[in-house]
């Protein structure tokens, strides 16, 4: 592997989703030498579990799965996130399986078995194509946000996000100058799990820290706006 793949491998934070728990290891064994963390799950519902949990930047997931398929998993998530890169993994592929990955906007399609430069090739490819696509929004004072991979940088450094503070902060970004009501905020950002107007208060109080507290307004009773 050349020293250009192995930069763009070592920032990035993986999510492993296989049942076969041999198989599991033996994939995590290959890539955890380029990557800074592989958060494991044994199937979809704990691989949402995880992606929840954790700053996620490249899902690799097999598709048939007892509890939850990939497939299954991959469509929440992207109800959320349209733009994380996936790679599937299947030991065969069927059309539908192919239509439903494709439409996923997965980034590559492994069938097993398959070899370590095959899957570092492939998340190589992935994450690239992922750089490349990046959206890019100036804001002042030496911020810019990447629309597509939801991260903050401050004069080209990445400004740490929790997956909290990630979604909060698109939310905001996406609707910028209009007013997001309290009620959206809670039912984006945290979903079922649903948030106090404490806790949403303290989560935009983080953000102001992280970039400047002007960026985002209070509108008495009704929400928040972030102004550009």
């Amino acid at each position: 592997m050349n020293e250009k793949m192995k930069e763009i491998l070592e920032s990035t934070k993986v999510l492993l989703v296989e049942d076969d728990i041999s198989l599991k290891e033996m994939i995590k064994d290959l890539i955890s030498p380029y990557v800074p963390i592989v958060h494991s799950a044994k199937d979809g519902e704990e691989g949402l579990e995880k992606f929840n949990l954790y700053d996620i930047d490249l899902i690799i997931s097999d598709i048939h799965m007892a509890r939850m398929s990939g497939i299954h998993m991959v469509k929440e998530i992207r109800k959320f996130d349209p733009n994380i890169p996936v790679i599937f993994l299947t030991a065969y592929d069927t059309d539908e399986n192919m239509l439903n990955a494709i439409l996923l906007k997965s980034k590559n399609f492994l069938k097993k078995p398959f070899d370590k430069n095959q899957l570092l090739v492939a998340m190589v490819m992935a994450i690239a194509k992922d750089i490349s696509n990046e959206n890019m929004l100036t804001l002042p004072q030496g911020f810019q946000y990447c629309l597509d991979s939801k991260k903050l940088y401050h004069k080209t450094m990445e400004v740490e996000l929790t997956r909290t503070e990630q979604r909060l902060l698109f939310l905001l970004l996406i609707h910028r100058n209009h007013t997001v009501s309290f009620e959206m905020i809670e039912a984006y950002t945290w979903q079922e799990k649903g948030a106090t107007p404490d806790t949403i208060r303290n989560y935009i109080n983080k953000l102001r820290k992280k970039i400047y507290p002007e960026i985002i307004k209070n509108i008495q009773g009704i929400g928040y706006q972030l102004t550009l």
